[in-house]
C-alpha cells in the first residue's frame, strides 16, 4: 500500500459528506463531525503539474483521517490555506493498489480517466470495493 499526506486549496462539501460522512444539519446547513462516523473507503485519481507526459494516476482502496483545523494570520499578503487529509491507500481483494497511464494508453481510456475509476479487463472483483468518490 501507500501512505502519505494530499494537499487542497478547500475540501469539496460533496467529499466531506460522501467520503468522510460529516452530517448536514438541515435546519442551518452546517456540516458536523461525528465520531461514530467511519469514513468510507475511496479510489484518488490524479497527475502532476509539470509532468511532461501528463500521466494520470488512480490510487485504489484509499481512506482518510479527518482534516486538520489550521489557520494563520499574514498582515502583508494573502496567502491561501490549505487543507491536509492524511490518505493511505490498501490493496484490493485481488491486490490491485494502484494504476496510472502509459505511452500506449488508448486515448478513449486516458481522455476519459476522470469520469470513471479505472478497472484493469483482468481484474474479477467489483468496483464497489473502490468507493465512488474522488477527490
Amino acid at each position: 500500500g501507500y501512505a502519505g499526506t494530499f494537499e487542497v486549496a478547500l475540501i469539496p462539501e460533496s467529499f466531506r459528506t460522501d467520503v468522510l460522512h460529516e452530517e448536514l444539519d438541515e435546519n442551518a446547513q452546517v456540516l458536523v463531525e461525528n465520531v461514530n462516523n467511519q469514513a468510507s473507503p475511496f479510489a484518488l485519481l490524479f497527475e502532476f503539474n509539470g509532468d511532461q507526459r501528463a500521466t494520470r494516476h488512480v490510487l485504489y482502496n484509499c481512506s482518510a483521517a479527518r482534516p486538520n483545523i489550521e489557520s494563520s494570520t499574514n498582515e502583508e499578503e494573502i496567502e491561501v490555506q490549505t487543507e491536509t487529509l492524511a490518505l493511505k491507500a490498501a490493496p484490493l481483494a485481488n491486490g490491485y493498489v494502484k494504476a496510472r497511464t502509459g505511452d500506449s494508453t488508448t486515448d478513449e481510456v486516458y481522455n476519459g480517466w476522470y469520469g470513471a475509476v479505472y478497472m484493469p479487463a483482468a481484474a474479477s472483483t467489483s468496483t464497489d470495493e473502490t468507493g465512488g468518490g474522488t477527490a
